[in-house]
């Protein structure tokens, strides 16, 4: 499962643990995202420029946001399949990312923010960072490079929109794969 170009498809079988994105969680994600691109409508009436830069923004971000939510709840795209031979991580991209078992060196639960909202991820460290880089577009890249920056790997899935617990996902993680290293950071 080593090529980044494998067909998901074919990878949900019977045995597969296929998880996809919790459509309640998406929806509440959809609703805050538009709350804000109206709060960014509300800035471009002030008179202030900076305002109107800041609801400019806040329109474009947030709109952009809640597009790709609105997708994602159309779609039935799994968030994750955990296959025999690998993990698929994101499938619903143009580059369907893919790791077999042999190309991780482990995996870990990452956190990131403040004292007070502290967003979680499973972090998946592959064995070989330059060869993983190297399968990546540039911009994909560059991605990956700020997400090692950001919590040390370069995969990070978050839980923010499924419909399991990290530890519930490392537990169907080890199913399939007992010899799986569970990292410290």
């Amino acid at each position: 499962m080593a090529s980044p170009l494998v067909d998901y498809r074919s990878l949900m079988t019977p045995d597969s643990i296929v998880i996809y994105y919790s459509r309640k969680k998406l929806s509440l994600m959809a609703a805050g995202a538009a709350a804000f691109v109206a709060l960014g409508g509300f800035l471009l009436k002030d008179e202030k420029i900076e305002s109107r830069i800041i609801g400019l923004a806040c329109i474009t971000l947030f709109a952009l946001c809640f597009l790709v939510l609105i997708w994602q709840l159309t779609q039935r795209i799994p968030a994750i399949i955990i296959h025999y031979s690998g993990i698929v991580y994101n499938p619903r991209s143009s580059s369907k990312g893919s790791l077999g078992w042999d190309e991780i060196a482990g995996i870990y639960i990452a956190t990131m923010g403040g004292w007070d909202n502290k967003q979680r991820f499973l972090a998946i460290v592959p064995k070989d960072m330059d060869a993983f880089l190297s399968r990546r577009s540039a911009l994909r890249a560059l991605l990956a490079k700020i997400n090692i920056g950001l919590v040390g790997a370069p995969i990070n899935i978050s839980a923010s929109a499924l419909p399991i617990s990290l530890e519930e996902l490392i537990q169907n993680i080890q199913q399939k794969c007992p010899s799986i290293q569970i990292l410290s950071h």
